[in-house]
């Protein structure tokens, strides 16, 4: 049966091959579309590693900074930090040096190589507080403490995720061990080295839909006079209203009052970080949907006007006795096997990408599962279409093939 039905598609072989480029590009847009959503889903589930509930970001404008007295900027920055702290609602206060906060822009990416191993991480500098803070779980070690006062000039202190522990040392106990600083962009190297003393379980600034990755914490001093931080975090008691913020602000005012502030909820930087990652999807999910329902409409027409010109071959099988369900399986055995074609054409493009390591951090199981379902779709609408032509062709009665030459 098959053969025969290969053997029908060859003779028609010009209509097909345009039915079949279409199924194709349809393949492609779905797969394309349908990996950037099994792989958002794959990084959803994962652990976030932090706890962005309950915590506020302050952004403020230094304008009375002046570079040129670090000890003052220092000084201002230290009774901005403690005054938050004596709070009654504020639990716990933390800088972030590097970055600005979690979902919005990473402290920054580091590229270098440690004992033979290459490694791309993204690292915050934060202090001491923002263990607390950020409800990081440590599961090796210590965080931050006054103890790390007393390091070397140009030293500091790290802590490490378990993805890039595992990465540089593999089973061996990172604890005590000592990495040089990564390199600028001319790179040249700070003189001095990273110490490892911690390590936490996750940690993934850039939110749920990024994909777990190497990170790592440097510990930031709130009187370092060579760095102010560039954002205070705070964790407020469960419950704590937003008109709360008003006090928070003045009190800061009179702390340091030629600066301006604005505090903002960290699930704020989370929900426009989603509106940033779907957005994107959901344009992309609208197009694929538009060029689908035009296969869909095309493919009906095209089958249909392609029963219609078979109406003597169908009647003479009719009259040879062929059932209206042979008529019909036939029909729809012609839409698989050309779908069949079609992906399997596709398929054999769409392998290329892990082979070309063009699918970046997408893992394995993400690009089968967006490949099984893309070709279940696109078999479940190939048949749908073919549904009503076959169900024409069985209507077809061998009388009708007389009507022709």
């Amino acid at each position: 049966m098959t053969r025969h039905l290969l053997k029908l598609i060859w003779n028609r072989r010009r209509t097909n091959a345009l039915l079949m480029a279409e199924v194709l590009l349809s393949f492609l847009a779905l797969f394309g579309i349908a990996t950037l959503a099994v792989y958002y889903t794959d990084n959803y589930r994962r652990p976030l590693g932090f706890d962005y509930r309950d915590v506020w970001v302050i952004e403020y404008n230094p304008k009375g900074y002046d570079p040129a007295f670090p000890n003052r900027n220092v000084h201002i920055y230290w009774r901005l930090f403690h005054a938050l702290e004596e709070l009654p609602r504020v639990e716990a206060v933390a800088t972030h040096s590097w970055g600005v906060a979690p979902y919005w822009v990473p402290g920054g990416e580091f590229r270098d190589e440690v004992d033979g191993r290459r490694y791309v991480a993204d690292a915050d500098r934060v202090s001491d507080g923002y263990l607390e803070v950020a409800g990081l779980e440590l599961t090796r070690g210590r965080w931050f403490s006054s103890e790390d006062d007393v390091v070397p000039p140009n030293d500091n202190v790290i802590v490490l995720n378990e993805r890039l522990a595992r990465h540089l040392f593999g089973d061996e106990d990172p604890l005590g061990r000592r990495l040089p600083w990564p390199p600028r962009g001319d790179g040249s190297r700070r003189p001095g080295e990273l110490r490892v003393v911690g390590v936490v379980r996750e940690y993934r600034p850039r939110g749920e839909f990024s994909a777990p990755g190497n990170h790592f914490f440097a510990r930031h001093r709130v009187d370092d006079p060579e760095s102010n931080g560039s954002s205070l975090l705070v964790r407020v008691s469960p419950g704590t209203p937003a008109a709360y913020q008003e006090r928070l602000v003045a009190r800061l005012f009179r702390e340091a009052p030629e600066w301006t502030f604005r505090v903002k909820p960290l699930a704020e930087w989370r929900a426009a970080n989603h509106r940033l990652r779907l957005t994107p999807l959901v344009a992309l999910g609208l197009v694929v949907g538009f060029l689908l329902l035009m296969v869909v409409l095309g493919l009906v027409g095209v089958l249909w006007q392609n029963v219609t010109q078979r109406t003597q071959e169908l009647g003479l099988r009719r009259a040879k006795g062929a059932t209206a369900a042979r008529i019909q399986r036939q029909i729809l055995g012609e839409v698989a096997i050309m779908t069949t074609v079609a992906l399997g054409v596709g398929t054999l493009l769409v392998v290329q990408l892990p082979l070309l390591d063009w699918l970046g951090s997408v893992r394995a199981g993400v690009f089968a599962a967006s490949l099984v379902l893309s070709a279940a779709t696109i078999y479940v609408l190939t048949g749908l279409c073919g549904l009503y032509p076959a169900r024409l062709a069985t209507r077809i009665q061998p009388a009708e093939a007389l009507h022709h030459e």
